[in-house]
């Protein structure tokens, strides 16, 4: 009797040193997965902002050549903005608004929309955009803003990587 009792302590004992290491297996292999999650979160805005600032800089790359014909304004400080461009940077804005920093882009459309030239509608189809009056500027601060967060984005996502994953970490 007493050999068995000693058995089943034995037992009992080893099912519970089974069932504390597998609920910290559990755990760690949770982290695990919010770690990765987090981090592929991270790389997913990086290249949100890394393209939103490359469509940016692609639109202020873009000179037209007849513009002095139908713009009167200074022709260095003016950002003309095709239809196309300007429909893609609010779709590209409203589709992966979860990565982009909302308060950002608000600003950007709100100062960029201020700066608007009113053209007759003949005038903007003919060509073929909008100009903003001092738009170049608003455009160069909202690109060097987003390369500011995405340097702040990758140092984040670089501490991510290098902190160690323990077993025992306590939230």
């Amino acid at each position: 009797m007493k050999t068995a009792l000693i058995g089943l302590l034995g037992v009992l004992v080893g099912a519970a040193i089974v069932g504390v290491a597998v609920i910290i297996f559990f755990r760690y292999i949770e982290k695990k997965e919010t770690r990765t999650r987090d981090i592929e979160h991270r790389v997913k805005e990086i290249e949100t902002l890394n393209l939103l600032n490359k469509k940016v800089n692609e639109v202020l790359g873009k000179r037209n050549v007849l513009m002095e014909d139908y713009v009167r304004f200074n022709a260095f400080d003016d950002c003309y903005i095709t239809i196309d461009d300007y429909i893609y940077l609010h779709s590209f804005a409203a589709q992966n608004n979860f990565y982009l920093p909302n308060y950002l882009i608000e600003e950007f459309f709100k100062n960029i929309s201020q700066r608007k030239a009113i053209l007759s509608p003949e005038e903007t189809v003919k060509m073929g955009g909008y100009t903003y009056k001092g738009g170049r500027a608003v455009m160069e601060s909202f690109s060097d803003e987003l390369l500011i967060i995405i340097n702040e984005k990758k140092a984040q996502l670089n501490q991510m990587t290098k902190k160690p994953l323990h077993y025992f970490d306590v939230k």
